[in-house]
């Protein structure tokens, strides 16, 4: 989707997945030269292991399939997972976005993956409502999380992502930036085992 058609908030759009049988049948695509998601602001590491970057939104249930996986090779040191958030599917997948931002500024790196693990063990819709109750189960200060979520600079790291998401081509979620490729959809664990393995 362009997104400058979600910085203007107007953007509602459907996430994809692709379960590709062998590494050849993977909707892998060099990244635009230039291009380097390592300077994007707000983006965050967990985990040891080959590296891979997911694009996500909270109330993608394409992404909420693909965390399992994910969250699994962390646990296992099977992967460094980076996070870049992608919320376009609704004002709730913003809100929820925004508060995970600043859990990473304001608690650091492994307590705002625990925020976003939590996140998606809770079942239905995902929203600030939702997010705020995660916290405060984290013991996180809820006014000062609040606070920071509406800071300007949640709102730049925010706009600065989706404007380098929109650059690169990044049409739906997840989408996974493994080395100077970008995978779009969910191709499934295997799938994405061996776009992992190829990178490296």
């Amino acid at each position: 989707m362009d997104r400058r058609v979600f910085l203007a908030g107007l953007a509602l759009a459907p996430s994809a997945h692709a379960l590709a049988a062998s590494l050849d049948d993977l909707p892998l695509v060099a990244l635009p030269a230039g291009a380097d998601p390592l300077t994007v602001p707000g983006l965050s590491w967990f985990g040891t292991g080959p590296s891979a970057i997911e694009i996500f939104d909270y109330n993608c249930p394409y992404c909420r399939t693909a965390f399992l996986t994910l969250d699994a090779m962390v646990a296992k040191k099977r992967l460094r997972l980076g996070l870049i958030d992608s919320p376009q599917l609704s004002s709730g997948s913003v809100q929820a976005a925004k508060l995970r931002q600043a859990a990473l500024i304001l608690y650091g790196p492994d307590k705002a993956y625990e925020f976003h693990r939590r996140l998606y063990a809770r079942k239905g819709m995902i929203d600030g409502d939702a997010a705020l109750a995660v916290a405060e189960d984290l013991g996180f200060d809820l006014a000062k999380l609040a606070e920071a979520a509406n800071s300007q600079d949640v709102r730049g790291r925010i706009i600065a992502q989706a404007r380098f998401l929109d650059n690169i081509g990044v049409a739906t979620t997840p989408s996974f930036i493994i080395g100077v490729k970008l995978l779009s959809g969910w191709p499934g664990a295997e799938g994405f085992g061996a776009a992992l393995k190829a990178k490296s």
